[in-house]
């Protein structure tokens, strides 16, 4: 009862709109990043099972080329309508996908899809950065991430049981979610930049913003992004070739690591925030490395479906940590233009991570590319820990939370 009351509480200063709008936004990609790029273009396009890692390493390299400019927008306009131009241009990217089913044509489609998000992650992590102080921030980006894991598993669910049968549905459900992402956008998300003086401030120098410390932690966003999305590509031959089950099966044993993400991101945000970011990133690590080896060893359909809520339990301990160790270090005023570089290292990890998972998987199988991931996880498992002992596992202090103690200002 305690706990139901805390988080009713908490709930009551959430950003709810922002929310459901991701949620609205991730359906959409749900069905295209897991049905579409997994099922529907090796089935229904003649690609091989390998291929739906390339086009999500376009998707990645898109976005790590767009998304510290369109923070950089961001930091120059109301972060609102950043947000609203990426929902806007998904419409296009899923319009041409249905349109015109060519293999190669949906490489340049899921670069698109890319440059879309590029405006939304910056953009949204920014408005929770501005609205909330350091010390909620890890909730805050847990209470989004609830949204956008719900939804890509929504989206997921929906486009592995029709994929199948009638698949060219799946591109007007998206883009009707992107018709929801817009309109609760627009009416529930506040335009407060251009109110509290932020559009035209003056700025420091970039260069004053640099520091060690933002490359480390850079290099720690590159590598756990990897890890997680190389295991992406191995999901559907693992099912075909070792389950020996459909999609539409393998979805439904996917849903209890759904369901344990979206229970775990808010407490997680939270103890990121009580205990610092380090130790629930490096909890992460351990938490994929169990998840991808259990994987890689069993060929049991319920000990597998439990290892990929291992696996994804992990992910979100690593999710809110990061972004909020970004906004920790990003000021106000470099606030979109940081968080874009930040999810632009992750749209890298998105580019590098299925395009290694996809290559194993065509030169190996399913297995390796589960073992390969641990691997990975376990050189970002090093390095957090030397991230740790470098700068301390404590999140940064902030003046704010030392005037909302009572600390007397000075002057």
């Amino acid at each position: 009862m305690r706990l139901w009351l805390a988080l009713r509480t908490w709930l009551t200063g959430a950003p709810h709109a922002l929310g459901f709008s991701i949620f609205c936004a991730q359906v959409a990609l749900g069905i295209v990043i897991f049905a579409i790029f997994q099922e529907f273009v090796p089935n229904n396009l003649g690609a091989s099972d390998g291929f739906g890692g390339y086009l999500l390493a376009l998707y990645g390299g898109a976005r790590f080329l767009s998304e510290t400019p369109a923070g950089a927008i961001s930091d120059r306009i109301e972060r609102k309508y950043a947000l609203l131009l990426g929902f806007a241009l998904m419409v296009p990217a899923l319009a041409l996908m249905g349109a015109i089913q060519q293999e190669w044509a949906y490489l340049g489609f899921s670069a698109l899809l890319g440059i879309s998000t590029a405006f939304i992650w910056p953009a949204t992590y920014a408005i929770g950065a501005d609205l909330y102080p350091p010390g909620e921030r890890g909730k805050v980006v847990g209470f989004l991430n609830v949204g956008q894991l719900l939804g890509f598993g929504l989206g997921a669910l929906v486009g592995a049981l029709l994929v199948e049968t009638v698949p060219d549905s799946l591109f007007i459900i998206g883009i009707v979610a992107v018709g929801g992402a817009l309109m609760t956008g627009q009416t529930g998300v506040p335009a407060y930049r251009r109110e509290l003086g932020m559009v035209h401030e003056e700025r420091p120098p970039l260069r004053s913003v640099l520091s060690k410390r933002l490359v480390f932690l850079s290099a720690l966003i590159l590598s756990a992004t990897i890890g997680i999305s190389s295991l992406v590509p191995a999901i559907r031959p693992y099912g075909d070739n070792v389950l020996d089950i459909s999609f539409a099966q393998l979805t439904v044993f996917l849903i209890p690591a759904v369901v344990a993400g979206g229970i775990l991101y808010v407490p997680s945000g939270h103890l990121s925030d009580r205990i610092g970011r380090t130790i629930p990133l490096l909890l992460g690590q351990f938490l994929i490395i169990a998840g991808a080896m259990t994987a890689a060893a069993t060929t049991n359909i319920f000990l597998a479906a439990a290892a990929t809520a291992v696996i994804f339990s992990g992910h979100v301990q690593q999710v809110p940590a990061l972004n909020a160790s970004m906004m920790d270090l990003a000021p106000e005023s470099y606030r979109g233009t940081l968080i874009g570089w930040s999810v632009a290292l992750s749209g890298l990890g998105l580019a590098v991570g299925p395009a290694l998972g996809g290559a194993v998987v065509d030169a190996y199988d399913a297995p390796m590319a589960f073992q390969v991931g641990a691997m990975v996880a376990g050189f970002t498992a090093v390095l957090t820990i030397a991230y740790g002992l470098v700068y301390g596992y404590a999140r940064p202090a902030h003046p704010d939370e030392a005037e909302a103690e009572g600390t007397p200002a000075e002057g």
